[in-house]
């Protein structure tokens, strides 16, 4: 570890000059993040034409501001108005919003802040001192290991659906039905599409998001005649939601850990960790029933796990200079822009630089909650508005966030589809994070169960391969112990 290059790092990061960046960078991420179809990867893609009149320091820090707070700018849209800024934040609406609902939307707010800001600094001294050791440890996850991951995180299914399995299973196969649409990975041929050349290149996740979450919930609001808060008024305050946060420091440690670790590993991104990291809380905690209808560790959770995936997806992009999501390889081509050449090399002599940007990463976290917890008073006033200003304008943000994906009117349609399907869906009674979890995982699990038949001739590196062994084992304990524990209490 070079101490001597660190030290120096910390020195040029923490000039006024570059203080004023990484808190300029963040609120900007913030921005970015909280408006749908956006996120850190369209942020970070407008800094590289910018960065040119730069500074190194200052690029880097202004890069690591607008990475984290993109992804934490998310929670703000999924809790206000049940729509995910960016994907990392889908599971955040399953608690959030329905605080919201019930005129506790502060309380959300200050909980998704010091969660992501917890969670974001976990990660970032991973990505600082851990990178090397963990860079070797990520090398044994292959094709094979990626599928029972994926696996892994399906079986949280029979968890998440509690006393609804059957509508649980049937919303999970209904989301690995999604997943497959378009051309296969492996062979090229087209599944699903009908003839239909739009859907030859597969159905977006964050469309159909767009379209499950917020759509559907503006028909609700639309049908109820109400705004978001039902009680008309707002209560608790986000520094209770920042309190409460730390007190429940068991939840915010393990979920953070959750996200480091399936950030770690190259194509498994934060939407993924989101929605694990909240199923497998809720299953653990003794008031899980009262999780999806305003449980604030329902929100502690998810946000807590996806801003520790914005450190540790960097690992495998620095150590190996393979990129594992599309922000990462936007991230690597700035990196390389500012003379930091990613690779197996790159910690044999690590410039200075690179310890700049780590601290950056560090810095950004703090920044959070300096910038949104004096803020994010005012935008809790959007859940009290009459739902005649609250609607059309929801309408508008979806439609708007939803073309802004690949500038798609067909997006749109597929999005608005979605979001009459999600309508009748909720008043089904189906737990909609199923069919998010066959959605995200469905096409990391084909494309790496492909992969693995062909590379090992069969089935047989489930049993040949101790970290597939030992992933299939706990998952098989996932789905079978919640019915042992039941009958033990019949």
């Amino acid at each position: 570890m070079d101490f001597a290059g660190i030290l120096t790092a910390f020195f040029a990061s923490v000039t006024p000059m570059s203080l004023g960046v990484v808190l300029l960078g963040t609120f900007l991420g913030i921005v970015v993040g909280a408006l749908p179809g956006l996120g850190p990867t369209i942020g970070i893609a407008l800094l590289i034409p910018i960065s040119y009149g730069m500074n190194t320091t200052n690029a880097l820090l202004l890069m690591a501001g607008i990475y984290t707070g993109g992804v934490y700018g998310g929670s703000i849209t999924a809790i206000l108005l049940g729509i995910p800024g960016t994907t990392n934040s889908t599971a955040t609406i399953l608690d959030g919003f329905p605080m919201a609902q019930q005129g506790r939307s502060m309380d959300a707010l200050g909980a998704s802040t010091m969660a992501s800001a917890v969670g974001g600094f976990i990660a970032a001294l991973c990505l600082m001192f851990f990178t090397p050791l963990v860079s070797r440890i990520v090398l044994y996850f292959g094709t094979a290991e990626q599928f029972m991951l994926a696996i892994f995180g399906l079986s949280v299914i029979a968890v998440a659906s509690r006393d609804t399995l059957l509508k649980g299973i049937l919303g999970g196969c209904f989301g690995l039905a999604l997943a497959m649409v378009g051309y296969d990975p492996i062979t090229g041929l087209d599944r699903f599409t009908f003839g239909s050349i739009q859907l030859a290149d597969g159905i977006s996740f964050m469309v159909v998001i767009m379209g499950l979450f917020g759509i559907s919930q503006t028909i609700s609001l639309a049908e109820e005649s109400r705004s978001v808060s039902k009680t008309q008024k707002l209560s608790g305050s986000t520094l209770n939601g920042a309190r409460i946060t730390l007190k429940n420091w068991k939840i915010l440690l393990k979920a953070s850990a959750m996200g480091a670790f399936f950030g770690a590993v190259p194509g498994v991104e934060g939407g993924a960790a989101n929605m694990i990291a909240y199923t497998s809380i809720a299953n653990g905690e003794p008031d899980k029933d009262t999780f999806g209808t305003g449980n604030i560790k329902g929100v502690i959770a998810p946000e807590a796990a996806n801003n520790a995936t914005v450190g540790t997806a960097l690992i495998p992009t620095l150590a190996f200079g393979i990129p594992g999501s599309t922000v990462c390889a936007v991230v690597m081509g700035l990196l390389t822009m500012q003379g930091i050449d990613v690779g197996p090399k790159l910690f044999a002599a690590p410039p200075t630089s690179l310890y700049v940007f780590f601290w950056g990463m560090l810095f950004t976290n703090f920044a959070l909650v300096i910038i949104a917890l004096p803020l994010l008073r005012y935008f809790a006033k959007v859940t009290i508005l009459p739902y005649q200003i609250l609607v059309p304008n929801i309408i508008v943000l979806s439609v708007l966030g939803t073309y802004s994906l690949r500038y798609s009117f067909w997006d749109v349609f597929i999005a608005g589809v979605f979001g009459i399907v999600g309508y009748f869906l909720r008043r089904a009674n189906f737990p909609m994070v199923t069919i998010v979890l066959g959605l995200v995982l469905g096409s990391l699990a084909e494309s790496n169960l492909s992969r693995s038949l062909m590379i090992n001739k069969g089935w047989s590196f489930l049993y040949k391969k101790p970290i597939c062994l030992v992933l299939l084992i706990i998952t098989c304990l996932i789905i079978i112990l919640p019915y042992v524990k039941k009958d033990n209490r019949t």
